[in-house]
């Protein structure tokens, strides 16, 4: 068998700690990294070095060199020791002496394999509401059906924190986080063939970006990398497979929501890297400039926005202390803000998307409480409940609108997810509040 390692890094960081003892739980533990995943990458390394057992595998890897541990050297396997010269034996051999010798080897093997228990931890990247690494990882549950729902083809690569946007009928989704950190990658779904592609990922890795689509091109407006907050904006080209940067925003955010109306891009609050903001910054995409609009009544970032006629809806979300219920709507030709009907409970982490008369609040929430789908009629102005194939949290997904449907993708549910449900939009029941949970 070849020694070459065919592990990926974090399949070899795993193999490490298994080396030393740990379980699956102290493990996640010491990755920042859910159970669950640790059970995936355990099962992989199994699968390729073609062994059964924990032993197994770390003997295996100390013997191909691909870890070490203390008192086992790289090659001990293949490697027989010269036979030991024993002086003749001028007594007979007793009884005590086979315990003894039993219990000095067990006692070496004890020492040699002793696990490394050290308590350091990896360091945290920024904020705990910046990122769902080390939040408390739940199991996911199974999908269920749901009247007007159904499963499509998920993501290549399962993540939450993602910026999503439409381009000629094409969802797009970039960044986010996974297990791994941070990641760039960018794929595209065409409903047309119900199928995901991959596409040259943006220069920066980044969570907690905000994208759009505007005039055939896809923005990507600032975001997290690591502990730093973003204000470059990044312009993709789907006709030339091309991205560049364009102005960046007059500050670094993080959790922003974006809005593309009538040739300009709407960046609304976000986090600055020390506090929530109030800010409204507008790009004008034909002068390349951003100029500052008027202040959110109050700072928020986490939220979701969305354009529905001539209007911008923004929604949950949190300020620097307790996640907010509010929901405010944004007069373009005025300049002006007005309080409309809240959600009925404080959600940050959701996501907006809005079709005919209907804005459609989607995910989000506080820990692993349920979630709850909800749908805002403008005629009415009044939230209403509406089923969901996840009984589970379901907090940063991407939503969006195409045709008559609306598209969920990915987001973090104890896990990263890749999932990619689609649901019939039009013609949608409307529910009083009142009715929420009614079969």
């Amino acid at each position: 068998m070849s020694n070459e390692n065919p592990l990926t890094r974090r399949e070899t960081e795993v193999l490490g700690l298994l080396a030393e003892g740990l379980s699956n739980d102290e493990i996640a533990t010491r990755l920042v990294i859910s159970p669950n995943t640790v059970k995936v990458h355990v099962r992989n390394i199994f699968e390729k070095m073609g062994v059964q057992s924990r032993t197994e595998a770390t003997m295996e890897a100390v013997r191909r060199g691909w870890i070490s541990v203390p008192g086992l050297a790289a090659g001990a396997a293949e490697t027989k020791p010269a036979p030991p010269k024993w002086e003749p034996v001028r007594d007979q051999w007793r009884p005590w002496r086979t315990v003894v010798l039993l219990a000095a080897i067990a006692l070496a093997l004890l020492m040699a394999l002793w696990p490394n228990r050290s308590m350091t931890m990896t360091p945290a990247r920024g904020a705990a509401f910046t990122t769902d690494m080390g939040a408390p990882a739940v199991a996911i549950l199974p999908r269920k059906d749901a009247p007007r729902w159904a499963s499509m083809p998920p993501m290549f690569t399962p993540r939450s924190r993602a910026a999503g946007g439409v381009v000629d009928g094409r969802l797009y989704v970039v960044g986010g986080e996974n297990e791994s950190g941070d990641v760039a990658v960018m794929e595209v779904y065409d409903p047309l063939v119900e199928a995901w592609q991959s596409l040259a990922p943006r220069a920066v890795a980044a969570r907690n970006a905000a994208a759009a689509g505007l005039e055939n091109y896809l923005y990507v407006v600032g975001g997290c990398a690591g502990e730093q907050a973003l204000a470059r904006v990044d312009r993709y080209d789907p006709e030339r497979s091309l991205w560049e940067s364009v102005a960046a925003l007059p500050e670094p955010r993080c959790g922003l929501a974006l809005v593309a109306m009538e040739g300009r891009l709407y960046a609304m609050g976000g986090w600055d890297g020390a506090s929530m903001t109030d800010t409204l910054f507008i790009y004008d995409a034909a002068a390349n400039r951003w100029e500052e609009g008027r202040r959110l009544p109050e700072p928020r970032g986490f939220g979701a926005a969305v354009a529905l006629r001539d209007r911008i809806y923004l929604a949950g979300g949190r300020d620097d202390a307790t996640t907010r219920a509010e929901m405010w709507t944004y007069d373009p030709v005025t300049d002006s803000w007005l309080a409309s009907t809240a959600l009925p409970e404080p959600r940050a982490g959701l996501a907006l998307a809005a079709e005919g008369s209907s804005v459609y609040a989607i995910g989000g929430g506080n820990g692993a409480a349920p979630h709850l789908h909800e749908r805002f009629d403008l005629n009415t102005q009044a939230w209403s409940t509406f089923d969901s194939p996840r009984s589970g949290p379901w907090r940063f997904p991407v939503a969006t609108i195409i045709g008559p449907n609306l598209h969920v993708v990915g987001g973090w549910a104890g896990d990263y997810l890749a999932v990619h449900e689609v649901y019939q939009a039009s013609h949608l029941l409307f529910l009083p509040l009142g009715a929420q949970g009614a079969k």
